[in-house]
C-alpha cells in the first residue's frame, strides 16, 4: 500500500556545588545562568545546532489511523546521531491541544520560525483534516514552543473561517513577511468564494502561547492545492513567497506565482514557470535569493513538462524574480547525471543550501522514480542529483548523483524505495556546511525511512563516512504505512 499523502548536545544550567573543608567557611556559589539561546532558525532547544522534524501524517495514533505523528530528532556535532535526544508529538501528547483521531493528518505540513521571540526556533504543526465541532476536515493548526529542553508544549492558532471541509493548514509556511521583526504564518485553506477556490492567510506575528495573534489578512489564492515557500528574493528584509499549485479548473497544469513581501502584507507579483516543489536560495551569490522550482510531471499529463521532469532556476534581482535570466535542466541535460527516462520524477523535491561549503548556494534535486542498475534493475529505487551554485549560477559542472548503492549511504537499496522523495537542507552539526536529510514515505515496503548525508568538500558534496539512516521504529513512531518522511522541516 502506498500512502495517500501527495505530497545532542544538551546545555543545561549547572548547579555549582561549594565543597566543605574542614576548619573552612562554606561560602554559598550561585548557580550557574542558563546559556542564552542560539536563536538560529531550526534550534528547538537552543544549543547552538539546528534541529530537524518529520512528519508521519499518516500513523497510527492510540489506535486512531492517519491520526499523524511527528518526530522531532535534536542536531549535534555529529549530526542527526544515533544516539540524539528525541522527541515524538502528537494530539495525544502531553500540552498539545485536542486529541488524536481518525483522518486528522497531524504532520501534513510543518513550518518553523522563532513565533514568539524567545530565541527558541518554534514548531508550526497543521492537521488538515481535524474536526471542528460538526465541521467535518475544516482543519487545524498548532505552534509546538521550543525552550532550552526542547519542543514542549503547544497553543492553537486559531482558524478564521471553519468551514466544512476547509482543510486549514493544506499549505504553510513560516518567515517575517512585514519586515517588523516578527515572523508571521501564511497558511492556506480551501474557500467558500467557489469551486477549487483557495484562500491564503497572513496571520502575522507575534505569537503567544495564550493564542494571541497579530492582525489576520486574506488573500485568493490564484492556484489551486497551494504550496507556500517563503524565502528571500529581492534583497530587503521582508520575505517573499512562492505559491506553488494547480491552475483554477485544470487538474494537471501546474504553475507557480511570486508574492513580495511589504509592511503592509503580500503583493502578488510575476506568474512563475510551472511548478509543484519550490526552494529559495542564493546560487550565485549576488545577494538575491533565486527561485528553484521542481516540475516532475510526464509531458502527457503537464505540457510544459519534460521527459522524466525537469527543474527551473529564476534568478533573484533587487525587483525580484528575473523576467529574463531563467535556467532549466532536465537529466538529459549536459553535464547533469543520468538520462530523462519516463516516470523518474526528476523536481519531485528540491533544497537549496551551501553543501560544499564555498559559500554560494547548491541544489539539491530529488528523483525518487530513478530506476538503475542491472539485471536486476532497481525501479523506482530513487536518487538525488546535486548542482551546485557558482558565480555566473546554478552549473551542471561537478554534478554528482546519489542513490542507496553510493558509498556510505545507509541501508540497501530497493524496488519502490523512492529516495529523493523529500528533502531538506539545513547545517545540522554546526560545520557551516548544509547537509541534506533525504526521506521516503514509499521505502521499505511503505515504512518510511529517513537519510542523513552531513555535507563536505569533495567529488560528491556529502560525508561518506558520517551519514545516518533511520525507520519510524527506531524513531519512536508506527512502522507500517505511517507515511513517514513525508513531510521535512528545520
Amino acid at each position: 500500500m502506498t500512502p495517500r499523502i501527495t505530497p545532542v548536545r544538551l546545555t543545561a544550567a549547572t548547579a555549582v556545588t561549594a565543597a566543605l573543608t574542614a576548619g573552612l567557611l562554606a561560602v554559598p556559589v550561585a548557580a550557574t545562568a542558563a546559556p542564552a539561546p542560539s536563536r538560529l532558525s531550526g534550534d528547538f532547544d537552543g544549543d547552538g545546532y539546528r534541529d530537524v522534524a518529520v512528519a508521519a501524517p499518516a500513523a497510527t495514533v492510540g489506535g486512531k489511523k492517519w491520526a499523524g505523528q511527528v518526530v522531532v530528532t535534536y542536531g549535534t556535532g555529529q549530526g542527526l546521531a544515533k544516539t540524539a535526544r528525541r522527541t515524538v508529538i502528537s494530539q495525544n501528547s502531553p500540552g498539545v491541544p485536542g486529541a488524536a483521531e481518525k483522518n486528522d493528518e497531524f504532520g501534513s505540513q510543518l513550518a518553523v520560525a522563532d513565533l514568539n521571540g524567545d530565541g527558541y526556533s518554534d514548531l508550526a504543526v497543521s492537521a488538515p483534516k481535524e474536526k471542528a465541532g460538526r465541521k467535518e476536515a475544516a482543519g487545524a493548526l498548532v505552534i509546538v514552543w521550543g525552550s532550552r529542553k526542547g519542543l514542549s508544549g503547544a497553543t492553537t492558532v486559531k482558524n478564521p473561517q471553519p468551514l466544512w471541509g476547509s482543510s486549514f493548514g493544506i499549505g504553510l509556511a513560516a518567515a517575517d513577511f512585514t519586515g517588523d521583526g516578527k515572523p508571521d504564518l501564511a497558511v492556506a485553506a480551501q474557500s467558500d468564494t467557489g469551486r477549487n477556490a483557495y484562500r491564503i492567510r497572513l496571520i502575522r506575528g507575534p505569537f503567544t502561547q495564550q493564542g494571541r495573534t497579530g492582525k489576520v489578512t486574506t488573500y485568493q489564492a490564484p492556484l489551486e492545492r497551494p504550496g507556500l515557500t517563503a524565502g528571500h528574493v529581492n534583497g530587503d528584509k521582508k520575505a517573499d513567497l512562492i505559491v506553488t499549485g494547480l491552475q483554477t479548473g485544470k487538474d494537471v497544469l501546474g504553475a507557480a506565482v511570486f508574492y513580495k513581501g511589504t509592511a503592509s502584507g503580500l503583493a502578488k507579483g510575476a506568474k512563475l514557470r510551472a511548478g509543484k516543489t519550490a526552494a529559495v536560495g542564493d546560487l550565485n551569490g549576488d545577494g538575491y535569493g533565486d527561485i528553484a522550482l521542481g516540475n516532475p510531471d510526464e509531458p502527457d499529463d503537464e505540457p510544459s513538462g519534460s521527459k522524466g521532469g525537469e527543474i527551473s532556476v529564476i534568478y533573484g534581482t533587487k525587483s525580484g524574480p528575473s523576467k529574463t535570466r531563467r535556467k532549466t535542466l532536465t537529466q538529459s541535460s549536459a553535464g547533469v547525471p543520468g538520462a530523462s527516462a519516463t516516470g523518474d520524477g526528476f523536481g519531485s523535491a528540491v533544497a537549496i543550501g551551501d553543501f560544499d561549503g564555498d559559500r554560494r548556494a547548491d541544489l539539491a534535486v530529488g528523483v525518487p522514480g530513478k530506476t538503475y542498475g542491472a539485471d536486476p534493475y532497481l525501479y523506482g529505487a530513487g536518487a538525488v542529483v546535486y548542482l551546485r551554485g557558482a558565480a555566473s549560477g546554478l552549473t551542471t559542472a561537478g554534478a554528482a548523483a546519489v542513490h542507496q548503492d553510493s558509498a556510505g549511504v545507509p541501508g540497501a537499496p530497493a524496488d519502490s524505495n523512492a529516495f529523493g522523495e523529500a528533502l531538506l537542507a539545513t547545517d545540522v552539526n554546526g560545520d557551516g556546511r548544509a547537509d541534506l536529510t533525504v526521506a521516503s514515505s514509499q521505502a521499505n515496503a511503505d515504512a518510511g525511512a529517513l537519510w542523513h548525508l552531513p555535507g563536505a568538500r569533495g567529488s560528491v558534496p556529502y560525508s561518506t563516512t558520517a551519514a545516518t539512516g533511520f525507520g519510524p521504529g527506531q524513531l519512536g513512531l508506527s512502522k507500517k504505512y505511517s507515511a513517514f518522511g513525508a513531510m521535512l522541516a528545520g
